[in-house]
């Protein structure tokens, strides 16, 4: 199995575009609305899950060049979303992700017109997001496309969203607002993420980026000339992508190096210890990705090395380091734990209480790790390297606080989430779509 795949939905057989209805129904992908289905397929899971105890749903919809994760979860409201389909519209349906019972679903939502694929670009798919803004927990049901489409208008290029609070009621709820960010043309692929401070709206091939207000959906655009005034005084600038954000302004990313948020913090102010000093190393730092209230960046070592520090998003203060040859991507799986004192990032594992870091991306003698969640108790689940490029080896856990990784049994499967209720699995089974398993702690 290549690992690219894998990191997105962790397991997808082919798609067709049969129905996911709420409350079943002739569709074959949907739960009824008071519970989800028993656990109809059994699991091997890590020691931490009951692989007797949980429920299951399925999305038979999703095709296996799937562009956008089409689940999400919202751990403060212990609330799970799923997309759903019914003939040619999507369904936000959101169920307690404990025990599977029905809090809301959404009335069909019809996306804009899917983008003609060009080069190598899949068709993009519908996807959710799940936001924490000001305290309180929302979804946003995401689509990119063509709106406003006719025999006489061509059409513009936007991501639209539905917003729905996590504490809507219903079956049929309307969204309480929606939005429309507009695109460039051959931009990419559309991506949308928590941004710590609202929804952040990117695209792959364009810099900047959008900020979405959850609670009202406004938006404020963020263009890729954006300047951070130290770094350009000290070196070119060319280009800045947004990383994250903050209640003071996005962090930006300058393409030719350094970040911050403009007139807040910048990075040179901010060196990790043992990161070099002088010839403006410190100007040359790069913030590659981020998660809710934190960037992570490289930076050149005293000793020639590579060093990955995690800045605090609002501040820029460095929250911890750790030396590695390689690190993650921005398209790469990145996980906090609900709790938000670990961080897991690709080959990246981070105590953000103690500040300690670990580095594994593998060696002459040890298979590299990937990272793809992490939860409350401090264990991180990946997946080591397999002996083909880009295919994945056995399961393997990581307790943050010794850093050592266990490889679990040949057949445990791997948790893309590790929520406080539950570890959330995505086995591979045969036939359309995708089954997710929801298996409670022990």
């Amino acid at each position: 199995m290549a690992v690219a795949g894998l990191l997105l939905l962790a397991g997808c057989g082919g798609g067709t575009d049969s129905g996911d209805e709420p409350g079943g129904g002739k569709s074959t992908g949907g739960a009824k609305p008071g519970a989800g289905q028993e656990l109809k397929v059994k699991l091997r899971v890590p020691d931490a899950f009951d692989g007797t105890r949980g429920w299951q749903d399925s999305l038979t919809w999703l095709p296996d060049d799937a562009t956008s994760r089409p689940f999400a979860a919202a751990p403060g409201s212990g609330l799970f979303a799923l997309v759903k389909k019914r003939g040619d519209a999507y369904v936000l349906e959101v169920r307690d992700v404990a025990t599977g019972a029905l809090r809301f679903a959404g009335k069909p939502w019809r996306a804009p017109e899917p983008l003609e694929p060009y080069g190598s670009r899949a068709a993009e798919t519908a996807g959710v997001e799940a936001v924490e803004q000001d305290g309180k927990e929302y979804f946003a049901l995401w689509a990119h496309g063509l709106a406003g489409k006719d025999a006489l208008s061509k059409g513009k290029e936007v991501v639209a969203l539905a917003l729905y609070p996590a504490d809507t009621t219903g079956t049929s709820a309307a969204p309480a607002h929606t939005a429309a960010v507009p695109t460039e043309k051959y931009s990419g692929n559309a991506r949308v993420r928590d941004g710590g401070a609202g929804l952040l709206v990117t695209s792959d091939d364009a810099d900047g980026g959008t900020s979405v207000d959850a609670a009202t959906g406004r938006t404020e655009a963020y263009p890729g000339t954006l300047k951070l005034p130290e770094t350009c005084e000290a070196i070119a600038c060319v280009g800045a992508d947004v990383r994250t954000l903050t209640g003071k302004g996005p962090v930006i990313a300058m393409e030719t190096g350094g970040f911050g948020v403009p007139g807040v913090w910048n990075n040179s102010r901010f060196v990790p210890p043992g990161a070099a000093h002088g010839d403006y190393e410190e100007f040359h730092a790069r913030a590659v990705t981020a998660v809710p209230g934190h960037v992570i960046a490289s930076w050149a070592g005293e000793d020639d090395g590579k060093m990955w520090a995690v800045h605090n998003a609002d501040t820029g203060a460095v929250e911890a380091t750790v030396t590695c040859e390689e690190g993650p991507t921005d398209d790469g799986p990145s996980a906090l734990s609900p709790d938000g004192r670990y961080l897991a990032a690709g080959p990246l594992a981070y105590d953000l209480r103690s500040g300690k870091g670990y580095c594994f991306a593998g060696s002459a003698e040890d298979r590299a790790i990937t990272l793809v969640s992490v939860g409350d108790d401090g264990l991180a689940y990946g997946m080591a390297e397999g002996d083909e490029p880009d295919t994945a080896g056995a399961t393997v856990a990581v307790p943050l606080d010794t850093g050592t990784p266990k490889a679990l049994p040949e057949g445990v499967e791997l948790p893309v989430l590790s929520l406080p209720e539950t570890g959330v699995f995505t086995p591979f089974v045969d036939g359309p779509g995708i089954l997710l398993s929801f298996n409670q702690r022990r």
